[in-house]
């Protein structure tokens, strides 16, 4: 019995230290991605030569980019809204750096404590974050985008699709796991003391 139990567990290690290595993919991928705003806005480039099958490497701006003309922006809208995409894509980076964390500390089989709990819920947090900050700064960035055009043309872009829910609903949901285990963990700290 304790053997299956032991192998099960050496799998499971396995898995977690396969899935912490595996996220190197989505961090290195988002750090490249992280200079696109950069050279959309300040050098009127769309893609690194990484772009197939009508999927682009470098992740949306804010706003639509067929809409924009970066070289009629002024540079104080060019680094505003370069500043404001690369913060969006820095907090992406975060959270699958935590989701690291998660990984690397199940690995050594530290599934009950207070740190893999914080990790858990750190990662919720970052992408509920990331979710909410994306939803304040379109129409921000919209605006800043517009400001050159005239009064009438100017605009505030705001939407709220149903994958923005789909994506709130398990963070806040791995929040609140994080959460709870972590106070499991406290509650067990105590009971060893008691023992």
């Amino acid at each position: 019995m304790n053997t299956n139990i032991s192998q099960s567990q050496s799998r499971l290690n396995k898995y977690c230290k396969l899935m912490a290595l595996l996220t190197f993919i989505p961090i290195i991928t988002i750090l490249i991605a992280m200079v696109s705003p950069l050279l959309f806005y300040f050098f009127d480039i769309h893609n690194i030569g990484l772009e197939s099958g009508g999927y682009s490497f470098f992740i949306a701006h804010s706003a639509d980019s067929s809409d924009i003309d970066p070289t009629k922006l002024s540079t104080w809208q060019a680094v505003l809204v370069t500043l404001i995409d690369t913060i969006i894509i820095a907090i992406l980076v975060y959270a699958f750096f935590q989701l690291r964390l998660l990984f690397l500390s199940y690995s050594k089989s530290d599934y009950f404590s207070v740190s893999s709990a914080n990790y858990c819920y750190k990662f919720g947090t970052t992408l509920v974050i990331w979710e909410v900050i994306q939803l304040i700064t379109e129409p921000l960035s919209s605006l800043i985008l517009s400001f050159n055009n005239d009064l009438s043309e100017r605009y505030i872009s705001l939407s709220f699709t149903s994958e923005d829910l789909m994506l709130l609903f398990p963070s806040i949901s791995i929040m609140i796991v994080g959460q709870i285990l972590k106070k499991a963990c406290q509650i067990a700290e105590e009971n060893k003391q008691f023992i």
